[in-house]
């Protein structure tokens, strides 16, 4: 694809993902993975949380250097966002967060370089377990839960301002705590499904959230491998499945663990669209 004008344009500003060559079968099977349902069109991955993909786009050395990027990186992807062309529309702003972690997530898996001239998210390690099977009892979440975590004794804390919701917490600070939320929250624009989850994001599943205070970037290995153990075992207790920080699936507790993924610091700038 030439790069055109508006191409630096939107490649420059970001989010974009760099590599030194194109990983299309990886970049292929990644996009896949985040969206079963994703859409080629022209140059572009089409998914559905209104977020797009565009690239390969081809990077010239001049135009690195006019754009600021780095050097040595001949190929990239940026995302966009459109018009929800369903009867949910979402605010721009939570488009450009899910856009923003595909990118980050992209790098992540496939070792590619960050650009965007917005000051990186701050994105913590989690792992979220979604389910349409009819919700687990607290108590027996709390008996899968209970291996995987040292500080002390699961218990149960309501939520007072949501009906069914509730926290796992313990008295010493934990690795991660657990929130549970009923499926009905899966309606409100703010907490749409994963487009990860397949058909599964229609069904308005109920998902337990294993939240961390660790940034995913340098979240160190005992951390990721312990939460995602945590949220595997889960998931086959519901029968569930697992979507990591980035809006990835993951299949076995390795995949929670962070690749060499860079964000250049960058002066703050409104986004447009």
């Amino acid at each position: 694809m030439a790069l055109f004008d508006r191409t630096a344009k939107h490649l420059a500003r970001g989010p974009a993902v760099l590599f030194p060559a194109d990983p299309a079968e990886a970049m292929a099977e990644a996009v896949l993975s985040y969206d079963p349902a994703a859409g080629a069109q022209r140059g572009r991955f089409v998914f559905r949380n209104d977020v797009q993909l565009q690239g390969p786009v081809t990077v010239a050395p001049d135009v690195a250097r006019q754009a600021g990027l780095p050097a040595g990186l001949a190929t990239g992807y940026y995302a966009t966002i459109v018009e929800s062309g369903t009867g949910r529309p979402r605010l721009d702003s939570l488009k450009w967060q899910d856009a923003e972690r595909l990118i980050r997530g992209l790098a992540a898996r496939l070792g590619g370089t960050v650009h965007d001239e917005q000051p990186p998210m701050d994105l913590r390690l989690r792992a979220v377990v979604y389910s349409v099977q009819p919700s687990l009892p607290a108590e027996q979440v709390i008996s899968v839960l209970q291996p995987y975590v040292h500080s002390g004794q699961l218990v149960i804390e309501r939520d007072t301002n949501v009906p069914d919701a509730y926290y796992l917490i313990t008295e010493q600070e934990p690795v991660f705590l657990v929130a549970f939320w009923p499926s009905r929250v899966s309606r409100s624009k703010l907490a749409l499904p994963p487009p990860a989850l397949g058909d599964l994001s229609g069904k308005e599943p109920c998902r337990w959230d294993l939240r961390t205070k660790f940034p995913v970037a340098t979240a160190i290995r005992e951390t990721c491998l312990q939460v995602g153990g945590a949220a595997l075992a889960l998931a086959g207790r519901a029968d569930g499945t697992v979507i990591d920080t980035y809006g990835f699936p993951v299949g076995k507790p390795e995949d929670m663990l962070p690749r060499r993924s860079t964000v250049p610091p960058a002066p703050e700038a409104p986004r447009g669209g």
